[in-house]
């Protein structure tokens, strides 16, 4: 299978509206080894992976991994020769009409008959003012999603609109995000195994709970302009929270 190229209508599209959906981009016999390693991700959650909707007043050991959290990449460093890499990052580049380089990932798994949807949230929400305009996220399913198993939703038009401010969770012990957008531009993208999706950093995006008796599982490439460093110079609303121990930590911001 031929990984497609960008068009100019792609490019058009993504600049007018912050996101895109690329369907039949991906080769689902690519994903075979990813798949397998997330696998393992899932039977040992509670040392590879962290609750990123961990409930305030939940043990650590008793976290119910309503939304599991995990890089891979980290654990298996040979994912970033496989194709769909290289193709996230040329597609992106030629989206964001920049050169690209792979940052970080992310497996992102909701269990069967979940009740917690991710939130609306910005990635540059999360990033901070290192990434302004300068990063681009490829969200990449294992199966087809949605609604019901949580596809992605996105404000069409969102990321002309800077960032905006975002709030911790009152009933999440993570260091879950969430802001509040206009959700009269909301669109929801259902799509198929091997299609994916890009959106702009300043994108507001969010995924519905999985009601399905299913896990839905996907995994997000983050990516970033060349040279650029990573998170830094943070808003007020960032924190990190140390799953191991439960501490919060607030980075240096600036108001």
């Amino acid at each position: 299978m031929a990984y497609p190229k960008a068009t100019e209508k792609d490019i058009e599209f993504f600049g007018e509206h912050g996101w895109i959906v690329v369907e039949d981009a991906i080769d689902p016999s690519d994903l075979g080894p990813l798949i397998e390693h997330c696998e393992e991700i899932l039977e040992k959650k509670e040392t590879m992976a962290f609750d990123w909707a961990w409930q305030k007043g939940t043990p650590r050991e008793a976290r119910a991994f309503k939304i599991v959290q995990a890089s891979p990449t980290r654990y298996w460093p040979e994912i970033n020769e496989s194709p769909f890499r290289a193709w996230a990052i040329d597609f992106g580049g030629a989206l964001l009409g920049q050169k690209l380089e792979f940052w970080y990932d992310q497996f992102l798994a909701k269990p069967p008959g979940n009740d917690t949807p991710t939130y609306w949230h910005q990635d540059e929400g999360y990033w901070g003012r290192n990434l302004i305009d300068r990063g681009i996220t490829c969200w990449m399913p294992f199966h087809d999603v949605d609604v019901a198993n949580g596809c992605m939703h996105f404000i069409d038009g969102g990321h002309r609109s800077g960032v905006l401010e975002h709030f911790l969770h009152e009933k999440v012990a993570s260091d879950l995000l969430y802001c509040k957008p206009d959700e009269k531009n909301a669109v929801v993208c259902p799509i198929k195994l091997g299609s994916v999706t890009f959106h702009h950093s300043k994108t507001p995006h969010m995924t519905t709970a999985n009601t399905t008796g299913e896990w839905r599982r996907i995994l997000t490439q983050h990516l970033k302009a060349v040279g650029t460093k990573g998170e830094g110079d943070h808003y007020p609303w960032k924190i990190y929270v140390n799953q191991f121990t439960g501490d919060r930590i607030v980075p240096e911001v600036r108001k």
